[in-house]
């Protein structure tokens, strides 16, 4: 049902766009996809590898007793796109003014098992912004609102500065290992 499920995300995907589009299974679980749309993307077999030390780090850091993270993991989309996405933020300023900030985004946790991706030009983990979106997953999974999209501000405080520490120390593993 899963694989139907990503099939019809895939099809739908591809025919919305000129981009010749490429879903590939990451070795790391049968039920985990990515799709690229250049050959600037990492390697399945680099994401695959980085999906694990993230998860054994985040095990020995933080813990997941349920499996219900493992279990997102294995069952994980992730798109890698050459196409720049803007994300828009709207708020008022205390005269009352509404303020649109826009900024260009390196990735976004659309669900707790959806990830977009911009590519870059040395096809490597490290150099993306995956493991930062990976910890968005993994608080998403663990019932924060929305993976907690605001950081280390406002309500709730799901992520820490040892989240943001964390993602420093499983880049640097990837860095090392090239990958």
């Amino acid at each position: 049902m899963l694989r139907i499920i990503f099939l019809i995300i895939f099809l739908f995907l591809s025919s919305c766009s000129g981009v010749k589009k490429e879903m590939v299974n990451l070795s790391y679980s049968p039920h985990s996809w990515q799709i690229t749309d250049s050959n600037q993307a990492p390697s399945a077999t680099r994401v695959s590898q980085a999906i694990t030390i993230f998860y054994i780090q985040w095990e020995k850091t933080f813990g997941d007793k349920e499996g219900r993270i493992k279990k997102n993991l294995d069952e994980l989309m992730i798109e890698w796109s050459s196409e720049e996405k803007t994300h828009e933020k709207i708020e008022r300023n205390r005269k009352g003014q509404i303020i649109i900030t826009r900024k260009i985004v390196k990735g976004m946790t659309i669900c707790p098992t959806y990830v977009w991706l911009k590519t870059n030009q040395y096809r490597r983990v490290f150099a993306s912004s995956l493991v930062h979106e990976l910890v968005h997953v993994a608080l998403w999974t663990q019932v924060c609102r929305g993976g907690d999209p605001d950081h280390e501000a406002g309500y709730p405080a799901c992520w820490t500065s040892q989240h943001t520490k964390f993602i420093k120390h499983v880049n640097k593993m990837l860095l090392n290992l090239d990958i």
